[in-house]
């Protein structure tokens, strides 16, 4: 994406959150650490750390150390669309349910920016990028691909996502109640062809000692 800087400001920030989150896929542990202005705590964006940051971060936020964040105007060649991130929950932009559509004004229409802001080089050291944030959450109206945005349905997608594990979570279900009922017949063939060479003695002492004494009047 092409683009030219309009504004560059350096801005003090603190750290105004730490959270620490599993992920669902793998049970794996990271930290959310979300910065703000310094003075206000106004949220300015969120930075994902390994789980081993957690104490080290919530140290700073008790703190209130002081960090730098480079707030930088951009203009686009191409005008852009703007996809939602968590961030955005966090600016009151959006609600969780569209995290991933292009932002939309309050009738539904796609909004498209000629000039934004982006949040990049904590502490100046790239930890984010102004060409990774535009790749992550613009693009350009011209993009061969961008229609596969416009198309896209968070909550439908999610509703999709739970439908299918629900699904494979019967097939699985019905695998191992398959599975189980095979072991309990094989269970009882193998001991109905072992009862066939005991004595009578010997079967209702089996049939006691398996609880099932009451083939035998017990």
């Amino acid at each position: 994406m092409q683009y030219h800087i309009v504004q560059n400001l350096k801005w003090p920030c603190r750290v105004i959150d730490v959270q620490l989150k599993k992920n669902p896929n793998n049970n794996s542990k990271f930290v959310i650490i979300k910065f703000g202005k310094y003075e206000t705590a106004e949220f300015l964006r969120s930075v994902i750390l390994p789980e081993d940051d957690y104490d080290y971060m919530v140290s700073e936020m008790q703190k209130r150390k002081y960090h730098t964040i480079n707030r930088i105007a951009i203009r686009p060649e191409n005008g852009v669309y703007h996809i939602l991130t968590w961030d955005d929950v966090d600016r009151g932009i959006c609600t969780r349910e569209h995290i991933g559509e292009i932002q939309r004004d309050k009738d539904g229409n796609p909004i498209m920016f000629k000039l934004i802001v982006v949040f990049v080089n904590l502490d100046n050291l790239n930890r984010f990028t102004i060409n990774e944030v535009l790749d992550k959450e613009y693009i350009e109206v011209n993009s061969p691909i961008v229609q596969n945005y416009m198309n896209f349905n968070n909550k439908e997608n999610y509703l999709q996502q739970q439908a299918k594990k629900r699904m494979q979570k019967e097939r699985e279900e019905e695998v191992q109640y398959c599975e189980m009922m095979d072991a309990f017949y094989e269970a009882c063939e193998n001991r109905r062809y072992s009862d066939m060479d005991m004595s009578e003695e010997d079967r209702v002492m089996s049939a006691l000692e398996n609880g099932d004494g009451e083939l035998y009047g017990f």
